[in-house]
């Protein structure tokens, strides 16, 4: 059973805010994807390498994706992680989607219904619900919640919900807490989810939280949370 959180959501996005400097978020859908694509378990400093490479000797447009030869490719995605093979194939997947949406996805994302926009999303490689959220949200095409597990992470052990036995209950619970604590539009959910995200990088670790360095010790419910 989660212990109740001690202070409101906007007031906890105050004091992160006043902790971390953000870099500016990527905008254009076909860039998000791409970001998620780009490389397996690699934190954001070799993305950007890896994001700026691909830029420099690709392209910044799924023509170019289609265009390049398979060994530039390979040659880039061994750079990010394991299975790099699968990883050009995504690439390359990723480059025909968006062409048949006539090489203007966030075009086709804004003419689209909302339930149709979110399911064009899902088509994408590693993309589902959240991922396809975020672009929504990222992008400007509609300003839906959405969480990564580090802020997922982050609002449980602050006690904002209880802990859940599946991380799929966890986040729609999480999402469910932005609505109820007043965290709503553009503005104020690429904020939540940017800091609250920064935060589980750097301090609320999911194995060991560095507690005794946050500034959110005296306020945090230090609510039990297993795997998120």
């Amino acid at each position: 059973m989660a212990i109740a959180p001690k202070t409101s959501l906007p007031a906890i996005l105050t004091r992160l805010g006043a902790v971390y400097r953000l870099p500016e978020p990527l905008t254009d859908p076909f860039a998000l994807i791409l970001w998620e694509n780009i490389g397996y378990l690699i934190d954001d400093d070799r993305r950007r390498a890896l994001m700026s490479e691909f830029h420099a000797r690709v392209g910044e447009t799924p023509a170019a994706i289609s265009a390049a030869g398979f060994e530039t490719l390979l040659d880039i995605a061994r750079r990010g992680g394991m299975r790099p093979e699968a990883r050009v194939e995504r690439w390359r997947e990723i480059a025909r989607l968006i062409e048949a949406c006539g090489g203007d996805l966030a075009g086709a994302l804004r003419d689209l219904p909302l339930a149709k926009a979110r399911a064009l999303l899902k088509r994408f490689p590693v993309i589902g619900d959240p991922g396809a959220d975020k672009v929504l949200l990222f992008s400007g095409v509609a300003p839906r919640a959405s969480l990564d597990s580090n802020g997922v992470r982050v609002l449980a052990r602050l006690g904002y919900f209880p802990e859940q036995k599946s991380y799929d209950a966890s986040y729609r619970a999480a999402i469910a807490v932005l609505s109820a604590e007043g965290v709503a539009g553009f503005e104020a959910l690429r904020r939540a989810y940017r800091l609250l995200q920064a935060h589980g990088r750097a301090l609320c670790k999911r194995g060991a939280p560095l507690c005794l360095g946050c500034s959110l010790d005296t306020v945090c419910a230090h609510a039990p949370v297993a795997a998120l």
